[in-house]
């Protein structure tokens, strides 16, 4: 699956994008707003988790990539929840960042979702102390819905705060 969305390209992830994939694994930024434990960088691992969710159906990954030149510029995931409903998370790459493609990005994939796995909502978690995100997220129709705690990805003792936005279908 594919998607063509004005200037960015999403498509599934490739092995012949581990180089990518580790630089990601390793930015400051990337590893410091993930909701879930990012554990050791492993591009392989990463890459195959990504291929093995297609197959699967538990979830789908797309490599965002500029429609002209190819130039993968972040990730976007939805993961099936088994109740109809999915849960969305991104990253933007450096070079990217500020120019709306988390924003763009997370739109085609909302559409995609809602059209194509049927899905009957769209969750999407971000730490409370992420405006950027939270911006993205309401940019494209995501209401927050309640605040969450949860313990910190890195392992620590810390709880962090996380928003939780959802978005329904339209009508």
């Amino acid at each position: 699956m594919e998607i063509t969305a004005g200037t960015l390209h999403l498509r599934p992830w490739r092995a012949a994008d581990a180089g990518v994939v580790a630089g990601a694994l390793r930015d400051p930024e990337i590893r410091r707003w993930a909701t879930a434990s990012p554990g050791v960088p492993d591009e392989k691992a990463w890459l195959a988790d990504r291929i093995e969710g297609w197959a699967d159906g538990s979830s789908a990954s797309f490599a965002i990539a500029d429609s002209t030149t190819g130039e993968v510029l972040g990730h976007i995931r939805v993961r099936t929840c088994g109740t109809g409903t999915g849960e969305v998370g991104y990253w933007v790459l450096p070079p990217a960042r500020g120019r709306g493609v988390a924003g763009h990005a997370l739109g085609a994939v909302a559409r995609w979702s809602f059209a194509c796995l049927e899905l009957s909502r769209l969750d999407l978690r971000h730490a409370v102390a992420n405006p950027a995100s939270c911006a993205v997220a309401r940019r494209n129709g995501f209401a927050l819905a309640r605040l969450l705690t949860q313990p910190s990805p890195d392992g620590g003792d810390e709880l962090v705060e996380m928003h939780l936005h959802t978005l329904a279908p339209p009508a």
